[in-house]
């Protein structure tokens, strides 16, 4: 058994039992085993984290960690050893995303390399020509990412597929899109999305584009679980021969001018400030909208350099939703009179937007409002152009604002709404839906700050979202009015929905299982009331009851797809309502808030009041189950 490190194509051979790792080979490393063995008596350890570390430190496929992993030990590091060994990351239905480092519970080449052979495995299983369609692989900024890439190209290429590997960092959508315009039956991209710089992660997508959903998604993980043996090949030797095959600009320009095709009004006058927050967003958004014909564009260049260590994102979180991150974009924003400042998460999947309101103010708009407002420029302008038809649809997931639903409603198209969290559950509507040639997807949005327009791709994107969004904005200009206008009126029409979202972290192997008792808490003895509102039903899509809280009694169905989700209705109708559910990328419970109000005749001095009470509302809500 070679080093993984090593060039030539080599195969590691182990099993599995009882869901760990059993030793083939002894690896003559330093006897820890009564250092160990007294942090089990002290409770430090657990049995499960033992045996991963006895099994890393004994196995010659580990040896480049065993430097490292004995340091810790020496360390008495047992914090970070329990996280670190508790249990093998779990590749969840999309894949695996984690801190970066030694053990099983972190990614590294032995994570990212048994997720790589996992999909090959199961990839093979679909046919013969399923190697020759290939699969592409893309990766963010950060730093782990590309070595993990071309560490996956050479696992994918040594197993027999055609490998297209892209020349240097993409966005997530774009990878989704050429899945599609390369025709590969499946994709990955390396990335930890919006997470802290100590994360990378490994994402599957499918040959329609989108992430991987039932069956697949079960394929893969059991394969994952199986992995006996890695092929791994010489990445030069493997790019000489053809077997790996690196792309850029020719799928560039496919791309970006895919999106641009979804313009759906000509206004370009908008000022905008952008920034990439040293991510992959510079390789889409400014070439969007460039070829779109906006001319008032200006990066903040600090932002512009690739870096996963994010050095100049406040508190080095880079992500749009949080507001903290946008700050120097607003602050160039306010310097330059710009009416728009703008922001990408590293893969540049989901977008940030603060707009100059009428009276000169800087306002941050959630990914709700972001999503109600494009929906409505999409909607309206399409009705306006004659070019809506009645099989046409827009997705949302159940956590997003019900205000699409209102103007799905008010535009005569279907709004499905029962959704999962996760834009792969759009994708995969598409697929059911569009790819059969029954109905025609419109938009898709989700509260996290998620858009997509059309369908050339199957995930969320912040290029077509701020594409879209700045042509908004230069209508509006153009009328003297902006964005808060628009949203204002929006409400005054359908009633003011009023999102909040807030979350709290729950850290390492304890922290999972709190995780997992108040759900189960809260699923067995579901609240009456909350803050002196009555719960009138609680929706469980774990198990698909709806439950009267006063009665415990099953009280109805929910037919949606299942998952680890409790919903409280506040109001007969639903629009008012609290969801909770564990986050599926990051050790924390989050609690969703919607608040519906009918405000028909407010000013917008009155909204800004009833908004404000609302939040204090929500945010009282939320706590009581947090």
């Amino acid at each position: 058994s070679q080093d993984i490190a090593n060039p030539f194509t080599y195969t590691v051979s182990h099993s599995r039992a009882g869901g760990q790792y059993v030793s083939a080979g002894y690896y003559n490393s330093m006897n820890h085993t009564d250092t160990i063995q007294a942090a089990v008596a002290e409770n430090k350890l657990s049995k499960a984290a033992v045996a991963n570390i006895t099994q890393w430190l004994k196995e010659e496929k580990y040896r480049e960690y065993h430097t490292e992993l004995q340091a810790l030990i020496e360390r008495q590091d047992w914090k970070t050893l329990e996280d670190s060994f508790f249990q093998v990351i779990p590749f969840g239905t999309g894949g695996r995303r984690g801190t970066v480092g030694v053990g099983s519970n972190r990614i590294n080449k032995i994570t990212i390399g048994e997720s790589a052979q996992g999909l090959c495995d199961y990839a093979a299983t679909q046919g013969e020509a399923v190697k020759q369609q290939g699969i592409v692989i893309a990766y963010d900024t950060r730093t782990t990412s590309e070595e993990f890439a071309q560490y996956t190209a050479r696992i994918c290429a040594a197993n027999g597929f055609k490998t297209y590997l892209f020349d240097g960092f993409r966005t997530t959508p774009q990878l989704s899109f050429a899945v599609r315009h390369l025709g590969t039956a499946a994709g990955i991209v390396i990335s930890a999305s919006h997470n802290p710089p100590s994360d990378n992660g490994f994402k599957a997508y499918w040959s329609d584009g989108g992430q991987v959903v039932p069956p697949h998604d079960k394929g893969i993980m059991d394969h994952v679980a199986t992995v006996q043996s890695i092929n791994i090949t010489d990445f030069d030797q493997a790019v000489d021969s053809g077997n790996i095959i690196v792309v850029g600009k020719d799928v560039d320009d496919a791309y970006i001018s895919a999106i641009v095709k979804q313009s759906v009004t000509p206004g370009r006058s908008v000022h905008i400030v952008y920034s990439p927050l040293h991510g992959t967003g510079i390789r889409s958004v400014i070439p969007t909208l460039e070829h779109a014909g906006f001319t008032q564009v200006s990066v903040v260049k600090s932002q512009t350099t690739p870096d996963g260590t994010f050095p100049t994102v406040e508190g080095q979180v880079p992500n749009p939703e949080v507001q903290a991150a946008n700050n120097l974009a607003v602050a160039q924003a306010k310097n330059e009179g710009a009416d728009l400042a703008i922001t990408t998460d590293p893969d540049a999947d989901r977008l940030g937007v603060i707009v100059r309101d009428t009276k000169g103010e800087y306002q941050f708009l959630t990914g709700n409002k972001i999503a109600t407002l494009i929906c409505h420029h999409v909607l309206h302008n399409l009705h306006e152009q004659n070019k809506l038809k009645s099989n046409q649809f827009v997705v949302k997931t159940i956590v997003t604002t019900d205000a699409i639903d209102a103007l799905a409603k008010q535009y005569g198209v279907t709004s499905y709404n029962n959704i999962l969290i996760g834009f792969k559950y759009v994708a995969e509507l598409i697929a059911l839906k569009q790819d059969q040639g029954k109905e025609e997807f419109l938009f898709g949005g989700e509260e996290s700050h998620g858009i997509l327009q059309g369908s050339y791709t199957r995930d969320k994107d912040a290029a077509v979202a701020a594409l879209l969004i700045a042509e908004l904005a230069s209508n509006l200009k153009d009328q003297g009015e902006t964005l808060v206008d628009q949203l204002y009126d929006i409400y005054r029409q359908h009633g003011l929905y009023f999102e909040d979202l807030a979350s709290k972290y729950y850290h390492g192997a304890s922290g999972f299982e709190q995780m997992n008792a108040i759900m189960e808490s809260l699923r067995n003895n579901p609240p009456q009331e909350l803050a002196g509102q009555r719960v009138v039903r609680m929706i469980d899509r774990k198990t698909g009851q709806e439950i009267d809280p006063a009665t415990k009694k099953n009280i109805g169905h929910n037919d949606g797809t299942p998952g680890n989700v409790l919903i409280f209705w506040l109001s007969e109708d639903g629009r008012s309502r609290v969801t909770i559910r564990p986050s599926g990328t990051e050790p924390k419970i989050k609690a969703y808030v919607q608040l519906h109000i009918p405000v028909a005749a407010a000013t917008n001095e009155e909204l800004v009041q009833q908004e404000k009470e609302a939040a204090a509302r929500a945010q009282e809500l939320a706590a009581l189950l947090l």
